[in-house]
């Protein structure tokens, strides 16, 4: 476990110096949402305000590698319990175009650039109450990026998730949140 944290963090460093060197925005973010589980193992989650933070570093106009993490801790009664998530996704932006005012805008402005897809692995865990355990997930979504200001979008996504493990099962999301570009 511990050697894929390092492995997922010397990742993310390196292809964040990669999108700084060739001058493209990181978009920093944050996300509400709503999971609802769909079977026997199932649970839904409600997270309101945030649920996560993301990264997402462009390697391309169009394509962006977006690390996600997300951490709960509940202490009560004399126990701890912690729930945490830790995504990679690869975002494929339809149509991004560069605008051009003496720089690059992000994000677009134009309705054709807002649109996105995002297939997402991960891994989440549980420990608490002398036990503890974590399972990988695969998923994909689909989503949106509506500019509010300049360099801030609003950002809307639907996504089904498959988690492994002994306990597998299926969930529908919803995510609604907020990006935030550097330049």
């Amino acid at each position: 476990m511990k050697n894929r944290i390092l492995i997922s963090v010397i990742g993310v460093a390196l292809v964040a110096a990669s999108a700084q060197a060739q001058d493209r925005p990181i978009e920093l973010g944050v996300d509400a949402g709503v999971g609802v589980g769909l079977g026997d193992n199932s649970r839904t989650v409600i997270s309101i305000p945030v649920q996560a933070f993301r990264i997402g570093f462009f390697f391309q106009d169009n394509v962006s590698l977006e690390p996600k993490f997300a951490l709960n801790t509940v202490t009560g009664s004399g126990e701890t319990f912690t729930d945490y998530e830790a995504e990679l996704g690869l975002l494929y932006h339809f149509f991004r175009e560069r605008e051009r005012v003496g720089r690059v805008v992000y994000p677009g402005g134009s309705p054709r650039s807002a649109f996105y897809v995002r297939p997402f692995v991960g891994i989440v865990g549980s420990s608490g109450g002398g036990s503890s355990n974590s399972d990988a997930i695969l998923g994909a979504g689909v989503g949106m990026k509506v500019p509010v200001l300049n360099r801030l979008a609003a950002r809307f996504e639907a996504n089904f998730a498959h988690q492994f493990g002994d306990a597998d099962f299926n969930q529908l999301g919803l995510l609604a949140g907020l990006s935030f570009f550097t330049h």
